[in-house]
């Protein structure tokens, strides 16, 4: 029996790791990256790269679906699915109820929101849609998620994106970390008919996206502590050669704290650079 059930374990891990891109796409003048160690045999963390609008944008996604184990694995797999199919519709839904209520470019939390342009549909549809099925169809489970959904620009370098809940992106540069995309919107999955605010970055030579989700930040020693943010400012302090090279250390880093205590949660970091 329990040799069944680890058969079992071990094929939906497989099943799982088949969600997640064999390989990254790359664009001319960009690298892309990332890293992905689950606390378990399967994960409730997630990251995608994906073309869209005739190879003209990049999407980019990382998530966190509440909870551990075989639960989050399976609405992981969900999230994932619905992010990607939705974001392929090519008619806005709700982006004009949206421009009724507020001008374009106004200024959110500071920032200054995207106006209408290339990719806000695929991002709308995307967040949107993905948050009405999962209350809609699934709300009994009370399972959600934070996930963030930039969808960039390789010509120009602007990102728009969605921040539902997740761990603030970082962009850093050679002065170290130059700007935090805080959540634009709530958990994914939680409240009907949820308000998701599209913003808008510039990503530039030199600049690299550093995506992470909270198993990084909220990673444990021996004594229970927590590795934090601050630790995770010191690391992309340092210069940066490659996105791969950049991931490497913060996963050494993370794991050099942890030390021999056992993994508190996924850990999940994507990353995404301007050469």
């Amino acid at each position: 029996m329990e040799h069944q059930l680890e058969r079992e374990m071990e094929i939906a891990r497989q099943i799982q790791a088949s969600f997640l891109p064999e390989e990254l796409p790359q664009f001319p003048g960009w690298e892309i990256a990332a890293r992905f160690q689950p606390a378990r045999q399967v994960a409730g963390d997630f990251y995608d790269a994906f073309p869209l609008i005739q190879n003209r944008r990049l999407g980019l996604v990382i998530g966190d679906v509440c909870d551990k184990g075989v639960g989050a694995a399976l609405f992981m797999a969900l999230f994932r699915t619905l992010i990607r199919a939705f974001a392929q519709q090519h008619q806005s839904l709700r982006w004009m109820s949206v421009l009724s209520e507020d001008e374009p470019g106004r200024v959110v939390g500071g920032r200054r929101s995207a106006p209408p342009s290339i990719g806000t549909s695929a991002l709308k549809n995307a967040i949107d849609l993905t948050n009405d099925y999962i209350v809609n169809v699934h709300g009994s489970a009370n399972m959600f998620a934070t996930i963030f959904f930039g969808l960039l620009d390789p010509v120009s370098g602007a990102l728009l994106y969605i921040n539902g809940g997740h761990e603030p992106p970082l962009l850093v540069n050679s002065g170290g970390v130059k700007e935090q995309l805080a959540p634009t919107g709530p958990l994914v999955g939680l409240f009907p008919g949820a308000r998701f605010d599209i913003h808008a970055v510039s990503i530039e030579p030199g600049d690299v996206l550093v995506c992470f989700t909270d198993g990084v930040t909220e990673a444990m020693n021996d004594n229970r502590e927590l590795f934090g943010g601050e630790r995770l400012n010191l690391l992309m302090a340092q210069p940066v050669s490659t996105a791969a090279d950049l991931l490497d250390r913060l996963h050494a880093g993370v794991q050099e704290y942890i030390g021999g205590a056992d993994p508190s949660d996924d850990i999940t970091l994507l990353a995404v650079r301007r050469q």
